[in-house]
């Protein structure tokens, strides 16, 4: 057994990472990023993950498969397992919003191979 001072130490590995910009390549802060798109191994980790923390789930701006944009249009996922992923996003203030489809693989040696892809966010158009 542990004793009470000990820490474990959790190592995390950023799986996927980016910008949100616009097609300028201005950043977008503040813009909603989720994955939409899913491996099955992922998929589970995510639904246990709404199970532990019950009816706040669809709440929270971050947890697994969600994050906002920093001030610098900067974005993370950490530790996605390998497999094919659609992401999506959307800036609340203008109504723009992207996609994207990653691949994300891991090294046999057990570190992910980070994909960074910066997602672009489109203005949609209004027909009249």
């Amino acid at each position: 057994m542990k004793a009470w001072t000990q820490w474990e130490v959790i190592r995390r590995q950023v799986a996927l990472c980016g910008r949100v910009v616009d097609a300028q390549g201005k950043a977008f802060a503040s813009a909603k990023v989720f994955i939409a798109a899913m491996p099955k191994e992922f998929k589970l980790r995510v639904d246990g993950a709404a199970n532990a923390a019950g009816m706040d789930w669809g709440n929270l701006d971050e947890r697994l498969d969600r994050t906002v944009s920093r001030t610098d249009g900067l974005f993370f996922f950490l530790d996605l397992p390998k497999g094919r992923y659609t992401v999506r996003g959307g800036d609340p203030k203008s109504g723009a919003e992207g996609e994207m489809a990653v691949v994300i693989s891991w090294a046999k040696d057990g570190t992910v191979k980070r994909v960074t892809e910066d997602l672009t966010l489109q203005t949609k158009r209004r027909d009249n």
